[in-house]
């Protein structure tokens, strides 16, 4: 992880402010609070064009988890790495939450879902991460083929542990928060931000972002088209799914519609201008991982490739405590973000 940048910048430190672990979790997500350190050093200078500073956790997140799949994507991470550097993504994502709820409130999306709020020390959230984690991990170390195995159910899982519920969601929030009526839902006051995302449920898994994008996505990108050009018989029946499976363009369609639930009508009304420009701005870098897994999925079942599907399963591990963490952030009440210091 750019072993000389590090040495030449100060390094910082955290303290405090970490989220409920489990013995059960944290035999499979360890908990590094060296990497974290080492990840909030080399985040300084972005932080430094943070428009508010009241968007840092939320900042540090986003970053995070493009700056650890690129590694993951290009397959320079193993099983025995990829827990750690999961931990620092839910560690990262109860922060955010934590930040969220501090300066701007409980948001209403659970409570519109109707779902029964889980309680401290959440032991239910932190089981359904070790559960998935246990499943990837287990593939993984049974090798490629095992992974090959495993991804068909992996892409439909119709929540955001799945890639393409995680993409279509993740994505679609962003046009609820940014384009009008009939595909969004811009509260009165908010700047026009036309195409800051584009997706809709009618093109699957394409994302078009206003920013530029990492290498390791536009390798998948690349990587994908040709296996579809050259496999759309295999695509179809892949999207299609078997007997009784739901169709991945319908879990798509939907997860893109989600977010107008979750996040639409009033749900970011008493957030500043400059905190709201920051949330699309890192929930767009969040989503480069979660699209570069997907692709990489298609591409490994396309081709029948094990090192894709390898690099497909750990890609979607590093995410695994992403949701879970930003859910137990928010109603975990008594806690206290991190402090930053110089080592």
């Amino acid at each position: 992880m750019h072993q000389e940048a590090r040495s030449e910048a100060t390094l910082m430190r955290l303290s405090g402010g970490l989220p409920p672990l489990l013995p059960e979790l944290a035999a499979v997500l360890p908990a590094a609070p060296e990497l974290v350190d080492h990840l909030v050093t080399e985040f300084a200078p972005t932080a430094a064009t943070l428009s508010t500073p009241r968007a840092y956790w939320v900042g540090l997140n986003g970053w995070m988890t493009d700056r650890l799949s690129g590694p993951v994507l290009e397959g320079n991470v193993t099983a025995d790495e990829i827990g750690a550097q999961a931990w620092a993504v839910y560690a990262s994502s109860y922060w955010g939450a934590l930040e969220l709820r501090e300066h701007w409130g409980m948001p209403p999306a659970m409570t519109r879902m109707g779902m029964a709020l889980p309680t401290p020390p959440f032991a239910d959230v932190q089981q359904g991460i070790v559960t998935l984690m246990n499943q990837r991990m287990a593939a993984v170390r049974a090798g490629g083929d095992a992974c090959l195995r495993l991804l068909p159910s992996i892409l439909r899982e119709p929540a955001t542990s799945g890639p393409i519920h995680g993409v279509g969601y993740n994505a679609g929030v962003q046009v609820v928060k940014t384009e009008d009526p009939p595909i969004g839902q811009r509260r009165p006051g908010r700047p026009a931000r036309p195409s800051v995302v584009r997706i809709n449920g009618r093109d699957f898994l394409r994302v078009d972002y206003d920013r530029p994008v990492p290498q390791y996505l536009k390798v998948w990108r690349s990587a994908f088209e040709r296996a579809v050009t050259a496999h759309p018989d295999a695509y179809e029946n892949l999207l299609a799914g078997g007997d009784g499976e739901a169709s991945l363009r319908d879990i798509w369609k939907n997860a893109v519609a989600f977010g107008n639930l979750t996040w639409g009508g009033d749900a970011q009304d008493n957030w500043t201008e400059a905190y709201w420009d920051e949330t699309i701005r890192w929930s767009s870098i969040l989503t480069f991982g979660m699209e570069a897994t997907g692709l990489a999925a298609f591409v490994a079942l396309l081709t029948s490739d094990p090192d894709a599907a390898t690099r497909a399963v750990l890609g979607n591990a590093l995410y695994l405590g992403a949701t879970p963490g930003w859910l137990v952030g928010l109603l975990d009440t008594a806690a206290e973000l991190p402090q930053i210091t110089e080592a």
